[in-house]
Order: structure tokens, then C-alpha cells, then sequence
């Protein structure tokens, strides 16, 4: 079928050199491939049910296919600089990830040192793992696809801050029986929150997280390389720390329209004890949603400039625990 192409060539050391290298390229696109997804299937905006399966899937791909290629042919100094903590030039085997650890161990074995000893620059020339069983390369791409799921996950943590906040308010103005399906959580929200949630996006865009998440993403290849991802317990303490950010955000975000409303509540029941034949319910429930909407839309722009500050700061404080920094 090929002319000039023998079959003794099949057999040659450069069709089994050429045919190794395929299949560590292809193994390293799949992986790539793992962890973005990880990102795409739970980011915000990424893994919004509104956008098309076969889009995200469009996206997942083309992005694997820019960086997989520049990943096979990167200088592997710049994951020695990225690892050496103290950036005195020598790596040693406690300032790499878990999952490092014992690749630094072999490179330590054939530089003819112990494991007390420092790899330098020269001596670091790590390899991609070559998987002997389907469990083994599982195992690969389920800590591939944590990675960009803790990315992702930090990062919608913040953002449903807005969704609770909202919640919190509508049940104080009276309107938290005005349930509307979320699809992105799969589950009903409350109109403030729906439309917080919303606004939350918005600034999401408008601050570039978008690009924000993407380029902590890439940058996590330089730390942790194809095949040796990892997710450790700094990792789950942090997100542990973004429940309770998204928590305090919540609160701050709703407590002015909480303070009013109880200001509110406090003055119809004054008043429906000092005027008995004022009808308390029937004219407080009007009053507390007017004045609520009306609290919530003088806020708007105070919730906006929060968010925007919080959103790139917590995508950093991710790239960094991620990448070890």
C-alpha cells in the first residue's frame, strides 16, 4: 500500500523510536485533554448548560492541540525554576509535589546521589510516564481531571456567593416564594438570586476571568507536569476557605437589605400596636418588597465592584496552591 516502504523497515529502530514517540505524544494529548475538561465541564461560564456539549467539547480539543505540541517541545528549566522554591539553583526532593517525588528519586539514582541530595538544573530531565495497564493510566487522568475540577470548583464557590446572598434577601422582602429553575446548579433559585447569579457572570467576563482561568490552567502544565498531577490537602483547605469567603460574601452582600428589614418590621409592628385597625400584613408586605428592590438596586453597584476584586483574587490564590507557588 505505501510503495518504497519495506517491511523490514516496520522492524528498524527508528519506526519503533518514531512509533514510541506517537504513542507518549498521544497519551500526553489525552491527558491534557483530562485536565482541561476538568475546567470546561464545572467553570463558570465553561460548563454553563446553555452552551452547546458539542462547543465545549469544540473548545476542549482545540485548546489541547495548541498546548500539547508546545508542552513535548518546552524547556524543562522552566519547571526547574518553577519547582525550585527557594531559587537557589538546587531542587530538592521535599520542594516537589507528591506525585514528583519519586521521579526526583530516580534522577537522584542516576546522577549517583542520595535522597538528601539536590538535583541541579543539568540533572533534571524528567520523562512522561509511560502507563503498563488501563487501572495505571485511570489513575493518571482521574488526578489530571482533578486539577482543572479544582480550578473550576474554587472559582464557582465565589460566584454561588451571589446566588445565597440573593436568596437571603428574598426571603426578608417576601418574594422568596417566586422560585426560578437554575440550570447551571439544576435546582430553583430565588429571583434576587437568579439575577445576582446572573450579574456574577457578567463581571465574571467583564474582568477577564475567563482568560484569567485559562492562563492559571496553562501554567499549572509548568509545576505539575502531563502525567504527574496532583491535588493535595492545601488544595481542599483552600476550597474549604472559598466556602467560607463565598459565606461572608453572602452576608455582606445582603446585610444592608437585612438591617432595613428589620427596621421595617420593627416600625409595622409599632404601628400595628399603637393603630390596631391598620391592616400590619396586608400593608407591610408591599412596603418591605418596594423598599427591598429598591435597597438591592442601590447596592448593585457596590455588590459589582466587590466581586470584581474578589473573582481575580481568588483565581490567583488557585493558580498559586495549584501550581505549589
Amino acid at each position: 500500500m505505501l510503495p518504497g516502504f519495506s517491511d523490514a523497515a516496520l522492524g528498524s529502530i527508528d519506526a519503533a523510536r518514531l512509533l514510541s514517540w506517537a504513542t507518549g505524544a498521544f497519551v500526553a494529548f489525552t491527558l491534557v485533554v483530562t485536565r482541561i475538561s476538568g475546567m470546561v465541564v464545572i467553570g463558570p461560564i465553561f460548563g454553563h448548560p446553555n452552551i452547546p456539549r458539542q462547543v465545549r467539547v469544540f473548545l476542549v480539543l482545540a485548546m489541547s492541540l495548541v498546548v500539547t505540541p508546545v508542552l513535548l517541545s518546552s524547556d524543562q528549566n522552566q519547571t526547574f525554576r518553577r519547582l525550585d522554591r527557594d531559587s537557589d539553583g538546587k531542587l530538592l526532593r521535599d520542594e516537589v509535589p507528591e506525585s514528583l517525588k519519586g521521579q526526583i528519586e530516580e534522577l537522584l539514582v542516576r546522577a549517583g546521589k542520595s535522597r538528601e541530595d539536590a538535583l541541579v538544573p543539568g540533572e533534571f530531565r524528567l520523562s512522561l510516564p509511560a502507563p503498563v495497564s488501563v487501572v495505571e493510566y485511570a489513575g493518571l487522568a482521574l488526578m489530571e481531571f482533578g486539577v482543572g475540577i479544582a480550578l473550576g470548583l474554587g472559582v464557582m464557590i465565589v460566584v454561588s456567593g451571589l446566588q445565597m446572598a440573593g436568596s437571603l434577601i428574598d426571603g426578608q422582602i417576601g418574594v422568596s416564594l417566586g422560585d426560578v429553575f437554575n440550570p447551571e446548579f439544576h435546582s430553583n433559585a430565588t429571583i434576587s438570586g437568579e439575577m445576582l447569579h446572573q450579574l456574577a457572570l457578567v463581571i465574571f467576563l467583564i474582568v477577564g476571568g475567563h482568560t484569567l482561568m485559562v492562563s492559571a490552567l496553562v501554567d499549572t502544565f509548568q509545576a505539575l507536569p502531563v502525567g504527574y498531577a496532583w491535588v493535595g490537602s492545601p488544595t481542599i483547605e483552600l476550597l474549604s476557605d472559598f466556602v467560607h469567603q463565598s459565606l461572608a460574601l453572602a452576608i455582606k452582600i445582603s446585610a444592608p437589605v437585612i438591617g432595613i428589614m428589620a427596621v421595617v418590621g420593627l416600625s409595622m409592628g409599632f404601628l400595628g400596636h399603637t393603630i390596631p385597625q391598620i391592616n400590619v400584613l396586608v400593608i407591610g408586605f408591599p412596603v418591605r418588597s418596594l423598599l427591598g428592590i429598591f435597597i438591592l438596586g442601590l447596592a448593585l453597584p457596590a455588590i459589582a465592584d466587590a466581586l470584581a476584586r474578589v473573582l481575580p483574587g481568588a483565581i490567583e490564590q488557585m493558580a498559586r496552591i495549584l501550581t505549589g507557588g
